[in-house]
């Protein structure tokens, strides 16, 4: 019976000193467990604005985070006119009720000069008041940053032949 007493007596201190010094993690700052880094905040900012000025239906402002040597997967013709023509149409002929760019994963090269970001891009958009809201679509940018700036040189979708329905054309 004495084993039995010094056994539970054992098991107890140790659950104790288990329970009294923790089982380590936890603390940090009580917000995200991942952070980003200062060129992967620079990227993102750019997306986040480049979103701002699609719903805001500027074409110049969007523009500028689009660079003229773009990649632009397309049925017909790519690049950078095809996609400035499609977003122009766009702000023509319809109404953008909303425009979002979100889920980012954002990786920066070790260059610190070539980023890529994965992320889900969701429209809605009204044409003479009838609302239009396209599935949205998990999408690939690759951005550069030249002269301390970003610009997106590649903008597709994340399937098999690299399209996107972004722009749609009306």
């Amino acid at each position: 019976m004495n084993k039995y007493k010094i056994r539970v007596c054992l098991a107890t201190i140790f659950c104790l000193v288990l329970l009294l010094s923790g089982c380590g993690g936890g603390g940090g700052s009580g917000g995200s467990d991942y952070s980003l880094s200062p060129e992967e905040l620079e990227v993102a900012t750019a997306i986040d604005a480049f979103a701002a000025a699609v719903k805001s239906e500027n074409i110049d402002n969007a523009m500028q985070y689009v660079f003229s040597d773009l990649k632009y997967p397309n049925l017909t013709t790519s690049g950078y006119t095809q996609f400035k023509s499609r977003l122009e149409n766009l702000f023509s002929k319809a109404v953008v009720d909303d425009f979002t760019i979100t889920n980012m994963g954002v990786d920066v090269s070790a260059t610190e000069d070539i980023a890529s970001v994965r992320a889900f891009l969701t429209l809605k958009y009204s044409v003479d008041g009838n609302q239009n809201t396209p599935p949205g679509e998990e999408i690939e940018l690759y951005l550069e940053k030249e002269n301390n700036r970003w610009g997106i040189i590649q903008f597709a979708g994340r399937n098999e032949l690299m399209m996107t329905t972004f722009p749609p054309e009306l």
